[in-house]
């Protein structure tokens, strides 16, 4: 008999054990962002940052999924944008939610494209997810943003509650979030944040 396999075994239910934990300590993060947000006391930390670093940073993370998902992951920042008003950690956790979605729902062989601009009236800084996904029906796209909705075609495909957090953060800093998307040539979700 092979004396190590035993413990390779064990080592991977410990695996499955903490990957299971971390899974239901980020389930009661979400639901806890959500009372928060359901109630008016989701607070953010706004201060003046470059969102360039937090962008790039962010991004980086993904790039090992989006390899091991044969995805092209790009990030194209403009160049000398102004200072936001952002809480850094709640829009890489907003940043974060959009890229998880985008590498999940996007083919092999597709790209995930993130940018970042000035709008035309320079007050916001627009940050735009892009993906070459299945896009979403236009009738699906009033309810993206609803607490616990999902496209039928995509359920069991989380928790329902990303892109309602995702709103709330935004809002709570004084932005928006939307989505265009045309069924069959993927979506794009843009979040604005205002200008320091």
């Amino acid at each position: 008999s092979d004396a190590g396999a035993p413990v390779s075994v064990e080592i991977e239910q410990l695996e499955a054990m903490r990957a299971a934990a971390r899974q239901a300590d980020g389930l009661i993060q979400d639901l806890q962002d959500v009372s928060r947000i359901a109630t008016g006391r989701l607070r953010v930390d706004a201060r003046e940052v470059a969102i360039d670093a937090a962008l790039r940073q962010t991004v980086e993370l993904f790039d090992p999924t989006a390899e091991a998902a044969d995805l092209e992951l790009t990030v194209d920042v403009a160049p000398g944008l102004p200072h936001v008003l952002a809480d850094v950690p709640r829009i890489q956790q907003v940043l974060s939610n959009l890229l998880v979605n985008a590498i999940k729902f996007t083919p092999p062989g597709g790209r995930v494209h993130v940018t970042a601009a000035l709008d035309d009236a320079g007050a916001y800084v627009r940050v735009t997810v892009c993906d070459t996904g299945p896009g979403i029906a236009p009738e699906d796209v009033p309810r993206l943003f609803e607490r616990y909705w999902q496209a039928p075609r995509l359920l069991r495909a989380g928790s329902g509650l990303g892109l309602f957090i995702a709103k709330g953060i935004i809002e709570a800093h004084g932005g928006t979030i939307d989505v265009q998307t045309t069924l069959g040539q993927g979506a794009a979700f843009t979040l604005s944040l205002p200008v320091a």
